[in-house]
């Protein structure tokens, strides 16, 4: 006489069960800070000819998103600070109707920095076209050190980048997530876990461009 025996689950559904398992762990526990942990780095920022603002996010015409504001502030603090007497805002999308590198430049303004000041480079849309934008502007001006302002976890790829392009750049890296202190991690997992996975496949999609 047969024993009725409940069927197992498939191959399939294991493997789905334990990637939601794993992306469950990765975007609501501290185990996603540890996850892009590789790309964190301290700042070196130096004294340099100039300050490079890398531009971010934009919600609308009169606001720069939270990442875009701290680098931002990042930029203001070198400035004040005597790091450079000048500051090249960099990274427009005009074709997704957005201004970053003029709203940067303009709230800089607005926070004392001197209109002569401020270079904007608004033709870039990406970091290696704003690399070599900056570098021929830096050549322009007869500046031959930068220190660069963007954020944690974009370093490594910009530093390959502006070191391909053969600029003399020093970083100061703007955090964007504050450590885990306790299991619960919800608030920012997700947004750790998709910046590092960005991050992680930019440094391929630009190696195997030949960018880095």
């Amino acid at each position: 006489m047969d024993l009725y025996r409940p069927a197992r689950p498939s191959g399939v559904r294991k493997l789905l069960w334990t990637g939601l398992l794993v992306y469950f762990l990765l975007t609501a526990t501290p185990l996603a800070w540890y996850y892009g942990r590789p790309l964190f780095v301290s700042t070196d920022a130096r004294k340099s000819d100039v300050i490079v603002l890398l531009s971010s996010g934009q919600i609308d015409p009169q606001w720069l998103t939270t990442d875009a504001a701290q680098r931002t502030l990042g930029a203001l603090q070198l400035f004040r600070e005597n790091y450079a007497p000048a500051i090249i805002s960099s990274g427009s999308q005009h074709g997704d109707g957005l201004q970053q590198a003029e709203l940067q430049a303009a709230w800089l303004e607005r926070a004392g920095v001197p209109e002569s000041a401020v270079v904007v480079e608004n033709h870039s849309t990406r970091t290696y076209e704003s690399a070599v934008a900056v570098k021929r502007i830096m050549a322009q001006h007869g500046w031959k050190s930068a220190v660069v302002v963007t954020s944690q976890m974009d370093v490594p790829r910009v530093r390959l980048v502006f070191r391909k392009s053969g600029s003399k750049t020093s970083y100061l890296p703007v955090p964007e997530f504050r450590k885990p202190h306790r299991f619960d991690y919800f608030h920012f997992a997700q947004a750790v876990f998709y910046h590092a996975t960005y991050e992680y496949a930019g440094l391929v999609y630009y190696k195997l461009h030949g960018w880095i």
